[in-house]
C-alpha cells in the first residue's frame, strides 16, 4: 500500500483497537540514552531541494570532524548529528550559526520525548553588534537588557569593557525566526536619557530585504508578492 494512502487514513475515526493504548515494558538502554544525549537536530532553513551529501561533507570539515560525526538522515529534511562528546557538541553550539550555501542551519538538542513529528526549530543564535551606545552604558548590564528586547539574551561578548574597541558592543542572541530582524531602536535609560541604537548581525544568511526576516530572498517573499511597489526598508 502507498505511503501516501496510509497517511490520509490518520484522518478517519479510530476503531475500538486503535483507541487502546500500548504499554511498553521495555526501559530505553542506556546506551541510546547516552547516544541521544550527544544529539542535535538540524534543518537548513530553505525550501529548495539541497544536496545531502554536500551538505555533510561541509559540515564535517567545518565542524573540524570525520567519521566520529555520525549523520542520520531521520525524515522532514531533518538530520540528526551523533557527537562522541559532549565537548564537540558545545563547540558547535558556540560557533554557530552555521549556514550551508549562505542557508541558516537551525539546530535544536535532543530531549526526552523528541521525535520527528513534534520537532520545530523556532529560533537560532546570533552575535549582534549594538552600535550608538553612549560610553556610559558599554556594559554588560546594559547588553543583557537590549538582548532580551532582540530575543533571548545568550551572553555577551567578555571583552565588552577590556578591549582597545568601544565603537559598539557585542552580544548574542536567540532570535525567534518568525519575526524581522531589527535594524535599530529607541533607548530611554532611567535617567531620562534617549538615543537611538542601530544593529548589525554577524553570518547573516539569505534574507528579504522587503520583509526583515530570514530563510527566503526578495524574489521568493510571499508576503510582499508586489516587489516592484514595496520599498526596501532594510536596504539593498
Amino acid at each position: 500500500m502507498e505511503y501516501s494512502v496510509v497517511e490520509g487514513l490518520h484522518n478517519l475515526r479510530l476503531t475500538k483497537e486503535e483507541e487502546e493504548e500500548i504499554t511498553i515494558t521495555t526501559k530505553s538502554r542506556a546506551d541510546l540514552l547516552e547516544e541521544c544525549s550527544l544529539s542535535l537536530f538540524g534543518r537548513l532553513l530553505t525550501d529548495r531541494h539541497q544536496n545531502q551529501r554536500a551538505l555533510k561533507n561541509t559540515l564535517r570539515s567545518a565542524w573540524k570532524m570525520g567519521s566520529d560525526l555520525q549523520i542520520v538522515e531521520v525524515g522532514n529534511n531533518i538530520l540528526q548529528f551523533k557527537f562522541n562528546s559532549e565537548f564537540h557538541l558545545q563547540w558547535v553550539e558556540r560557533n554557530g550559526p552555521w549556514n550551508f550555501e549562505n542557508n541558516l542551519l537551525l539546530l535544536c538538542r535532543w530531549r526526552k520525548g523528541l521525535s520527528v513529528s513534534n520537532i520545530t526549530f523556532t529560533h537560532s543564535p546570533f552575535w549582534v553588534q549594538i552600535w550608538g551606545l553612549p560610553f556610559e552604558h558599554m556594559s554588560l548590564d546594559v547588553g543583557k537588557e537590549l538582548g532580551n528586547s532582540l530575543g533571548n539574551f545568550i551572553e555577551s561578548d567578555r571583552r565588552t569593557g577590556h578591549s582597545d574597541q568601544a565603537k559598539f558592543m557585542r552580544i548574542r542572541v536567540d532570535l525567534q525566526l518568525d519575526k524581522p530582524l531589527r535594524h535599530g531602536g529607541r533607548v530611554a535609560s532611567a535617567d531620562g536619557e534617549r538615543f537611538w541604537v542601530s544593529f548589525k548581525y554577524k553570518r547573516l544568511p539569505v534574507f528579504c530585504f522587503l520583509c526583515g526576516r530570514l530563510g527566503h530572498d526578495d524574489k521568493r517573499c510571499h508576503e510582499c508578492k508586489d516587489t516592484q511597489n514595496v520599498s526596501r526598508q532594510y536596504g539593498d
